[in-house]
């Protein structure tokens, strides 16, 4: 009955309704609704959405001061691997909102009672953020010294978002709000990407660094170089030419291990990091994870995707990202709606831009 209690306190609060004096130890510090309540309360038709599975099979819910829900466990688990150090990883599909949403639930949940962090600041590394806009973060935290305080909607603008090609800031509002509010250092994780392109075609002298990426890249077995540009090839609706593949593959790995390497250096210096980036970074077979494994051997590392429901697809494994010798791609999967969107490969088709 106490779940009920919490998702009645979460939708009251989603609702502007006030809620009960003594909340639920599952609620939230500020008492606002997971996601997954809203979920459970929006009339979803979808049985999978709000569902999370750990490998191959669903989230474990453990028994204590209150009943969690899957939502609430991963990020009891989540913040466990940060508490010892680890990274973290939290994959996305970039245009939908509900995405940005859970990741922030995730990086400033303030379940105190089941997930204290407020002593714990982990550093966040954006894919969506590059080096070449460190000028931008800079100012941005400098200003917000001077104001003592600092909005999203500032940082985007700092970082010239409207011009990065990235879908619209305000969905991302959330995402950004909350590790700012959760203090938690922001990082760029993302290559320059006139640096990068120059590299990949051998365009220009790569430094020391550089070249140990484009080695280590350079080192993946052929089954995970095979896999990996199969997928290139069908997420370009085939429309790709042959001979352009291996750049493309070299160009998606190179920034794999930057951002790996972001990684490593962050987690260094705040004892942990999180990653924020699309779900085909995060696979743990052949992305980021893979150089983790190779850069930090010692640091734990949890691979968390973010998955769009299908109308009519209901069994969750067949969703599940797998290795070659099949094994599932990441730690966890958590469920969500789908972001209603065109068929790109139809607008590729008919040459619309």
């Amino acid at each position: 009955m106490r779940w009920l209690a919490t998702c009645a306190v979460g939708l009251a609060v989603s609702l502007g309704l006030s809620a009960p004096a003594s909340a639920s130890p599952c609620a939230r510090h500020d008492r606002t609704a997971l996601r997954d309540v809203h979920w459970r309360h929006g009339q979803q038709a979808h049985p999978l959405i709000g569902q999370v599975f750990k490998g191959d099979q669903p989230i474990t819910i453990e028994s204590g001061k209150c009943t969690r829900s899957p939502l609430q466990q991963l990020i009891v688990e989540v913040w466990d691997t940060i508490r010892d150090g680890g990274i973290v990883l939290l994959g996305e599909v970039h245009d939908n909102p509900e995405h940005h949403v859970v990741r922030g639930d995730i990086l400033g949940p303030r379940l105190d009672q089941i997930a204290p962090t407020r002593n714990l600041h982990p550093a966040a590394v954006f894919e969506h953020i590059r080096t070449s806009q460190q000028a931008g973060l800079d100012a941005f935290y400098a200003r917000s010294q001077r104001r003592r305080s600092g909005r999203s909607v500032d940082l985007l603008r700092e970082l010239d978002w409207r011009d990065s090609g990235w879908p619209a800031a305000k969905i991302f509002y959330p995402l950004f709000d909350a590790a700012l509010r959760a203090k938690l250092p922001i990082y760029p994780g993302n290559a320059e990407r006139a640096r990068m392109r120059k590299l990949v075609r051998g365009e220009e002298q790569p430094t020391d660094e550089e070249a140990a990426r484009i080695t280590l890249a350079q080192a993946m077995s052929p089954p995970l170089l095979d896999a990996l540009a199969k997928e290139l090839e069908g997420s370009h609706c085939g429309a790709v030419p042959g001979a352009a593949l291996g750049a493309m593959s070299l160009a998606q790995r190179y920034t794999d291990a930057h951002l790996a390497d972001a990684l490593v250096r962050a987690a260094a210096k705040h004892n942990g990091a999180f990653l924020l980036a699309g779900n085909g970074h995060v696979r743990t077979d052949r992305a980021v994870p893979w150089y983790l494994r190779r850069r930090a051997p010692d640091r734990k590392v949890v691979a968390v995707m973010l998955l769009e429901v299908v109308e009519g697809k209901h069994d969750a494994p067949a969703y599940l990202s797998r290795a070659p010798d099949g094994t599932a791609a990441a730690d966890y999967v958590v469920f969500t709606p789908r972001q209603q969107r065109p068929d790109p490969c139809e607008i590729l088709r008919q040459g619309k831009p």
